[in-house]
């Protein structure tokens, strides 16, 4: 089986796996010497070649798109040249023994999109994968993992059948399996995963597993998955375990046992911060006067600049010096934008002499919208004061944030913020989100080998009102923080956001 990564002008890839690491991935399944063995995607055969020769009385079926890959592979079982997109496996697939079933391989590693954009006519039949809906298809939740597609699609069409299944893949392919079946009911149980060394045996820098899983109808469902170190070393003791627990999917199944009472619903609405996909255009350095990157200095309507602040400023905790600004167009989300023509003519000016960059902007969300839109805004945007935290970064630091030069800061869309109209609360509740015990809930959920380990989503399960908090802690720390600011603190207001926010909060004009 190859391994298949986006490659230009390649629609297939052409990158095997190495005949060593597919027997000692088989030898982690211990196959029976009467096993059926299927490859859907099988390339050179890797995988069959390997089973052959562990098991040589097994029989051994592979389907291949590529017909050359398919002849080759054909000297280690009965290849079919096909589409494994369109091949119904239960159906297509004929065997002449009834030993017990093992399907196995490396799938393609790369998107629907990736496909697409190499004019790949490999790619199967449009739909929205997995249901996504909404704003999140519109930004590319419907763009599926082709790997983690077939996976899907093997479980799906032999769910009524008892297999073994193993399959080469991203880790966090493996975690969106799990979480799937769990949510459709597919009969899964012992899954595993056996991480493997990407950039020693494909030269790829990707956090990537053997996962093993079984299927069986009449057996006991659990979808929680242990995680062990090496694929070379299957014996030793895992590492962790992740999987769902209560509808969820969870990091540290262990962890998660001791906090989980507060993996509930958050108090406050997570917000995100400001996207606008033209960071040359848009983000200013101060100097103090707003320059642009290649140095001149622009002499703009100041209604329309804000202070500004990306993840790693958030992370390295530079959120109270003036270093960037950052052009809004529109104070509201989907405001017209051809009366800034008369209301602030420099920021027209400076925009029509960017138009070449801004009207290139790919993501869909600008079609058919005011020229020059942004999004991610509202009245939230512009709360004084926010507590913000990198979605992007290893660890979760929250940060208290407040005006600068008398304007509210605004967030890159890298980062997500509870937004506030007084200093009091927002302290506190930074307080809290930093707390050991908060942590200690986060770090029992979230995956930090993630592209963006900490989402809105992740951020809405905490509910600090369940937490175990150490109230007398929260609340001086959070003491400590306004003395350092120079902010006055209200000591009985602090003590009642611990409580929770309020029906008639002032939070909720946000």
């Amino acid at each position: 089986m190859r391994w298949w990564i986006c490659v230009p002008n390649d629609e297939f890839g052409d990158f095997q796996t190495p005949r060593a690491l597919a027997a000692q991935c088989l030898s982690v399944l211990r196959l029976t010497d009467n096993a059926r063995v299927l490859e859907p995607t099988c390339g050179r055969g890797s995988f069959l070649q390997a089973a052959a020769r562990l098991v040589p009385k097994s029989e051994r079926v592979g389907i291949e798109i590529q017909p050359h890959y398919a002849a080759e592979a054909g000297a280690w079982g009965s290849v079919k040249v096909g589409n494994v997109f369109t091949t119904r496996l239960a159906e297509d697939v004929q065997w002449t023994t009834d030993g017990p079933l093992y399907v196995v391989g490396n799938p393609p590693w790369v998107t629907s999109a990736e496909l697409s954009r190499m004019d790949s006519s490999n790619l199967p039949r449009k739909e929205n994968f997995k249901g996504a809906t909404g704003l999140d298809a519109i930004l590319g939740s419907a763009n599926f993992d082709v790997c983690e597609y077939i996976i899907c699609k093997v479980l799906a069409e032999l769910s009524s059948r008892v297999l073994t299944l193993g399959m080469l893949c991203k880790t966090q392919v493996a975690r969106n399996v799990i979480e799937y079946a769990a949510s459709v009911g597919w009969p899964l149980s012992n899954a595993a995963v056996y991480r493997i060394d990407a950039k020693q045996w494909f030269g790829a820098s990707v956090d990537a597993c053997w996962f093993t899983v079984r299927v069986d109808p009449d057996g006991e469902r659990a979808y929680v998955a242990s995680v062990l170190d090496d694929v070379f070393q299957p014996e030793a003791t895992p590492a962790s375990r992740f999987g769902v627990i209560g509808g969820h999917l969870v990091s540290d199944v262990d962890a998660y046992e001791v906090v989980q009472d507060a993996d509930g619903h958050c108090s406050y609405e997570w917000r995100s911060g400001l996207k606008h996909d033209a960071s040359d255009v848009f983000e200013l350095l101060a100097a103090p006067t707003p320059t642009t990157r290649d140095g001149v200095s622009l002499d703009l309507e100041p209604d329309y600049l804000y202070p500004y602040l990306k993840s790693t400023d958030v992370f390295r905790g530079r959120q109270r010096s003036l270093t960037k600004w950052v052009l809004v167009p529109q104070h509201t989300l989907g405001e017209e934008t051809a009366s800034l023509k008369f209301r602030a003519p420099k920021v027209w000016a400076y925009l029509c002499a960017n138009s070449e960059a801004l009207d290139r902007r790919q993501s869909s969300i600008y079609r058919n919208k005011p020229r020059f839109s942004v999004f991610g805004l509202g009245d939230y945007t512009y709360a004084p004061y926010k507590v913000a935290v990198s979605g992007l970064h290893k660890a979760p630091v929250f940060r208290f944030v407040g005006p600068i030069e008398g304007k509210p800061v605004i967030l890159d869309d890298t980062c997500y913020f509870l937004p506030f109209h007084e200093p009091t609360e927002a302290l506190v509740i930074a307080s809290a989100l930093n707390s050991p015990e908060c942590r200690g809930l986060i770090e029992s959920l979230v995956f930090w080998d993630s592209k963006r380990p900490l989402t809105k989503k992740l951020l809405a399960r905490i509910d600090l009102t369940r937490l175990p908090l150490d109230k007398k802690s929260v609340l001086d720390e959070a003491q400590t923080q306004a003395r350092l600011l120079g902010i006055d603190f209200d000591s009985a207001h602090g003590e009642e956001v611990l409580v929770g926010p309020s029906v008639d909060s002032e939070l909720t004009l946000f």
